[in-house]
């Protein structure tokens, strides 16, 4: 981290002028160290199986990437947040988008940045076919409040959805 980074995160601004914009392949390394910044904030940081060369290639080396993802860029191309997601497809209404990952560095929190690339992704979703946009929050996140305040649904209350998931290792029993 730069001398003038290390002095804005040890002042905690609340306004911060930046660019939110589609990633480039040359982010990916910058993002990549925001995904393990996210996975420590949410106490998973073992779970991190990909590195920046996994990204460039997955979102930028094939004629269908499998991932979008925006960046929050500060004047001097410095990120300080990303929002990563990627088409989904609902049985009942077709093609919809799913949030993988929302961050914004701590000393940039407060100041309007996550509000900006979720809004971002938002209009992506309002702007597809389907109109609708899916994503996870950790029930201890203070982020879900958040979420509700620009009118998203906790499903877990409203339809009574129990999000499930088999790992590699449930993978691999299955198919030894």
């Amino acid at each position: 981290m730069s001398n003038n980074h290390l002095i804005i995160s040890m002042l905690k601004l609340k306004e911060v002028n930046v660019t939110i914009r589609r990633a480039k392949k040359d982010d990916m390394l910058q993002v990549y160290k925001l995904i393990k910044a996210l996975a420590e904030f949410e106490k998973l940081e073992d779970q991190v199986k990909i590195n920046a060369s996994v990204l460039e290639k997955d979102g930028f080396d094939n004629e269908s990437p499998a991932f979008t993802c925006l960046v929050a860029e500060l004047s001097d191309g410095y990120i300080i947040g990303y929002a990563l997601f990627y088409s989904s497809y609902s049985t009942w209404l077709g093609k919809s988008i799913f949030l993988e990952d929302l961050y914004v560095q701590p000393a940039y929190r407060c100041s309007g940045i996550g509000k900006q690339l979720f809004l971002a992704v938002a209009k992506i979703a309002h702007e597809s076919p389907s109109k609708r946009m899916d994503f996870h929050c950790l029930s201890w996140n203070p982020a879900s409040d958040f979420y509700k305040t620009l009118g998203a649904v906790n499903m877990t209350h409203s339809e009574k959805w129990q999000l499930f998931r088999m790992d590699e290792a449930c993978l691999d029993k299955l198919f030894p």
